[in-house]
């Protein structure tokens, strides 16, 4: 397994010379903790447990390769629908994962910051809002990359924002006005999604022109090369963005 991670690893550092066409905004739409735990006979906890330790994996890729913003869409608006103990589960999973991952954002210089509505995990976890703003602050002169985090974020979030926002700036350009209300984060260029869903579930405006590249396996089975392979398909792609 050892040997096997430092293969895959030196597959993602030598992307910074391979000539790809690497998109400079990458979103991740974290998907298939159930499904890999339920094929395993584990509970729902134990796969968002082992999702959280894969994302950390992903983070130190995204470390080594030439993309400025990498966005994990965390928690929509509609997971407040599922079991509360697995929302217990998966907001511990998040806080496990921040604290996890802090010094490292430190250390290469990766500014945090999380987007969303934070009114409903101020009152029910505040533990994780703490955390969340602990890493917010230490984090915020950094400005080698973003490190963007979604949580109780959505399509509806975006509209009301984008309205109000509107109303009071009747001049700016819509995708001025988009940054804006996403603290100046650009569109994505590129989505991947595992569990090899093929749906964008509601993310919202930012996502409007990526390129879309689904991943068949579970997010615990996401694998170095993987990643590698769903940005060699991106940078296969010509975007042309409604002309010829």
């Amino acid at each position: 397994m050892a040997f096997q991670r430092k293969l895959d690893l030196a597959k993602t550092l030598a992307l910074k010379s391979s000539g790809l066409n690497l998109p400079k905004s990458l979103l991740i739409i974290p998907d298939g903790n159930g499904r890999w735990a339920k094929s395993l006979g584990l509970t729902i906890s134990d796969g968002h447990h082992r999702g959280g330790k894969t994302m950390s994996k992903v983070l130190d890729d995204f470390m080594k390769v030439d993309i400025k913003v990498l966005g994990i869409w965390g928690f929509s608006e509609d997971n407040w629908r599922r079991p509360q103990a697995e929302i217990v589960e998966i907001m511990d999973v998040i806080e496990t994962t921040i604290k996890d991952n802090l010094n490292k954002l430190m250390a290469n210089n990766v500014k945090f910051m999380v987007l969303g509505k934070r009114e409903r995990i101020k009152t029910e976890y505040p533990s994780v809002l703490n955390t969340i703003e602990d890493a917010e602050q230490k984090t915020a002169q950094n400005n080698g990359k973003i490190l963007a985090l979604f949580l109780d974020y959505g399509e509806r979030f975006q509209l009301e924002k984008f309205a109000k926002r509107r109303m009071a700036d009747g001049i700016s350009d819509t995708y001025t006005v988009l940054s804006e209300i996403n603290e100046g984060l650009p569109l994505f260029d590129m989505i991947l999604r595992t569990s090899g869903e093929q749906r964008l579930s509601g993310f919202g405006p930012l996502a409007s022109l990526a390129e879309f590249v689904s991943v068949k396996k579970n997010l615990p089975d996401l694998t170095d090369k993987d990643v590698l392979t769903a940005l060699k398909e991106y940078s296969s792609r010509q975007r042309r963005f409604g002309g010829r």
